[in-house]
């Protein structure tokens, strides 16, 4: 459990990756590359962990989000499952929003799990909202070796709302 201390958000570098790609596989049945993460970080995009001050590689969550015209879409959100029911998802998306905000999007998208309650339970209370959905987007090996294929929800927000 993450004990309240002071939080700190910073960029993500690639020697962070190593420790994300641990993170990455205990939270996700089809967990990001090291290479799709470092092209992330390669190519620019709002590349940001979460780590208690003074205790830089001890990372409780990261997001990786590319910026395009008057739009951000976030790509990835993860909290290490150690840290999960801690609000630090939320935390992440509040500051995903201000980066937003400062490269003058005027909305935020993203996809999601369509069998991911939690993160789509977070997102509606963040005020996203469903624009869409994607079949088959996530697919996966299944335990027994079977091919899993999950739809996505698209979901959508104004990054700068009347009531903040």
């Amino acid at each position: 459990m993450h004990d309240k201390k002071t939080i700190i958000f910073s960029k993500i570098s690639p020697d962070d990756v190593s420790l994300l790609q641990i993170i990455e596989k205990q939270a996700y049945p089809n967990p990001w590359s090291e290479k799709i993460m470092l092209d992330c970080i390669k190519a620019g995009y709002q590349c940001i962990k979460m780590t208690p001050e003074n205790e830089q590689e001890n990372i409780l969550a990261y997001a990786f989000m590319m910026m395009g015209h008057e739009e951000s879409h976030l790509l990835n959100i993860t909290t290490a499952p150690a840290f999960l029911r801690q609000g630090l998802a939320q935390k992440m998306l509040h500051r995903l929003l201000l980066i937003g905000r400062i490269n003058h999007a005027k909305q935020m998208i993203l996809e999601v799990r369509s069998g991911n309650p939690a993160a789509i339970a977070l997102y509606q209370k963040q005020g996203f909202k469903k624009i869409g959905t994607r079949k088959n987007y996530y697919q996966y090996p299944g335990l027994n070796g079977e091919r899993i294929k999950e739809d996505a929800i698209v979901m959508s927000r104004a990054v700068i709302t009347t009531d903040q």
